[in-house]
């Protein structure tokens, strides 16, 4: 599990410069079409960086896959036991696990705000916290100028598809180019040398 947080953790982290970078972008005042622009291109740089790391990752995790069955290969043939990377190889649902646990921490900040809600109460820190670590998903609905009231804080919850989407897709086609790649190399020596 530990893997797993640690591979969560830079775009976690990264959330962090992009809800700063979106607070400033809802500061603008009376230019909504250029806070509108602004969010968008800061949720689409947040995209790209994030796809870009995990793109690579399902790129490394393939590689990782090929050369642990290459040690499963020796261990059959020689009967010895051999370390494997078995935690970095390449599963398809890596990606989207690691996205679902960078949501964590937004799930259980809104859990608190749910049980404070419905007890009654009008303490909105947990609501606060959870929409600005999220804020460059949700920047948009503060556009409006309304006045948060303690449900507005769930519109923070657009987050989870994005991030868990962003992450496992560009996971998976970072894996397939390696693959195809590797499909096209064992092809090209069918050709050459025969089966």
């Amino acid at each position: 599990m530990w893997f797993y947080v640690k591979k969560a953790a830079f775009p976690f982290v990264y959330l962090f410069f992009m809800a700063i970078t979106a607070f400033g972008i809802l500061c603008i005042e009376n230019l909504l079409w250029l806070k509108i622009i602004l969010g968008i291109l800061n949720l689409a740089l947040y995209v790209f960086i994030v796809a870009s790391v995990f793109y690579k990752e399902g790129q490394e995790a393939v590689k990782v896959r090929n050369a642990n069955d290459l040690e499963r290969r020796e261990m059959v043939r020689t009967g010895m036991e051999r370390p494997l990377k078995l935690k970095e190889e390449y599963k398809p649902w890596k990606g989207y696990f690691i996205g679902v646990i960078e949501c964590v921490p937004l799930l259980a900040l809104l859990l608190v705000h749910t049980i404070i809600l419905a007890a009654g109460g009008d303490l909105k820190t947990f609501g606060v916290i959870a929409m600005f670590i999220y804020f460059v998903t949700c920047v948009f609905f503060g556009f409006s100028g309304q006045q948060l009231t303690m449900s507005s804080y769930y519109c923070s919850l657009v987050a989870i598809p994005v991030l868990v989407l962003t992450s496992g897709i560009f996971y998976q086609l970072g894996a397939r180019k390696i693959i195809l790649q590797q499909k096209r190399i064992r092809d090209r020596q069918r050709q050459i040398y025969g089966e």
